[in-house]
């Protein structure tokens, strides 16, 4: 008798679909891993751009001239003061900033004073919903400005890519004792 050592054919197709099996798990897993991964990078984009928008309007709140925040129906309009001079420029302290929504593109449109340059600087795509109020401590919370009376916070509420409605309370000056 002749014995040959080896493996048969069905042990073959056997260790073939074993090993495909493991490639086809092995694939799904690495595809599933990319796809989050990708997910979660476009989520943090998201979030970047809605945290550098919202910052660039608390800033400006913050440094606005007291009693200069007012709420136009294209937008909110104010004045601020101390704003940075990168250049050393000779340029006034005082700074005429509006907020407006144009085709779901929130911008930011600013003014030096005495100047007629106006600076547009785009905050924020795919803004489906925005909407301002003011504290106004007769009355409360308003969609419109009184002159006469300064308001003591400022409401942004915004809805934009992923997030359906983030709403953000700042402060003005004069609030604070």
């Amino acid at each position: 008798m002749n014995r040959q050592s080896g493996f048969t054919l069905l042990e073959l197709v056997i260790a073939i679909a074993i090993f495909a099996l493991l490639g086809l798990a092995s694939w799904r897993l690495f595809d599933g891993v990319v796809r989050a991964q990708q997910g979660a990078g476009h989520h943090e984009r998201d979030i970047r751009a809605l945290q550098r928008a919202v910052g660039v309007i608390e800033r400006d709140a913050w440094q606005a001239v007291l009693g200069s925040v007012v709420l136009a129906p294209t937008g909110l309009q104010l004045q601020r003061s101390h704003w940075r001079n990168p250049q050393d420029l000779p340029r006034s302290e005082r700074q005429a900033v509006a907020y407006r929504l144009e085709d779901r593109v929130l911008w930011r449109d600013s003014r030096a004073e005495g100047s007629t340059v106006v600076q547009q600087q785009k905050l924020l795509d795919e803004v489906r919903g925005l909407s301002w109020r003011v504290f106004d401590p007769q009355r409360g919370w308003r969609s419109e400005t009184v002159r006469e009376v300064a308001p003591l916070a400022l409401e942004l509420v915004v809805s934009t890519g992923r997030f359906e409605q983030v709403r953000r309370v700042l402060l003005l000056p004069g609030a604070l004792p």
